[in-house]
């Protein structure tokens, strides 16, 4: 049978789970500023602005290609 662990017990384990999280996460950033110059927040605003640009870049060639296949179709 388990052991049920007190109130108390599972606060403290949550606490230290959570500070190990903050350090994973500012080495995270660290590397990411040594690396990349940027915080992970930027980074991932960057490739979300690029991920954007890309799409709409797609859909306008796709638009392009739709339009000559239009023309083509009626000479």
């Amino acid at each position: 049978m388990s052991k049920s662990k007190s109130i108390t017990d599972l606060v403290n384990e949550l606490q230290q789970e959570n500070e190990s999280l903050k350090r994973l996460e500012r080495l995270a950033n660290q590397y990411t500023k040594m690396e990349f110059q940027c915080t992970v927040k930027e980074l991932h605003d960057k490739l979300y602005k690029l991920e954007m640009y890309d799409r709409k870049a797609r859909e306008r060639e796709a638009a392009r290609q739709g339009q000559q296949d239009g023309t083509m179709r009626s000479e």
